[in-house]
């Protein structure tokens, strides 16, 4: 490829010296050289900041990651560090009725999805479950917050909220999967 464009480069040249006398006719106005001349250089130099600006897009980019990257290592290991769990049972009898009859929404529910005859592509499979498994990191991190303040109603509709959004999901999906059968 170099080689390529030295070649064509000596032929062009070859060109203007043999018909150096054919291009003298013209004069061009004063200065147009040092002009021509500092528009390549201006050329050149602009290029250079375009390889900086790539660099420092770069390093934004890296910067971005690691913070999101740190915060997800962080969540996790807030999530698996942290033994003592709080259910919804255990703050009073009645949120444990409520409790029980969520799981088994979402049980039922579950066993509904896998008992479906159509099949569904691995990917579909795998955002499905990313999704179920993001609810579930809500849910521990609610539980969390439970064990911090105990009898936070906010936090307690939170739980509740959460086991009909998972409910609600899954409706959803097994809905969609029996229109496309």
């Amino acid at each position: 490829m170099q080689k390529l464009k030295i070649l064509k480069m000596n032929k062009l040249d070859d060109f203007f010296q043999k018909h150096r006398e054919e291009f003298n006719d013209i004069d061009l106005p004063k200065g147009h050289e040092k002009r021509f001349l500092s528009k390549i250089e201006n050329k050149k130099k602009s290029v250079g900041l375009k390889v900086w600006y790539g660099i420092a897009a770069s390093f934004i980019f890296l910067a971005m990651f690691s913070f999101f990257a740190k915060d997800i290592i962080f969540k996790r290991q807030f999530l698996n560090n942290n033994d003592k769990v709080l259910q919804l049972s255990d703050i009073s009898p009645k949120y444990h009725e409520v409790e029980e009859f969520y799981k088994a929404g979402v049980e039922s529910k579950i066993n509904e999805f896998e008992k479906l005859n159509c099949k569904i592509k691995d990917e579909q499979k795998l955002m499905i479950n990313k999704e179920l498994e993001q609810l579930d990191v809500n849910y521990k991190m609610l539980q969390n917050e439970l064990v911090k303040n105990r009898n936070d109603e906010r936090i307690i509709n939170a739980m509740i909220d959460n086991y009909q959004n998972k409910i609600d999901f899954l409706d959803l999906v097994i809905n969609q999967i029996k229109e496309n059968c």
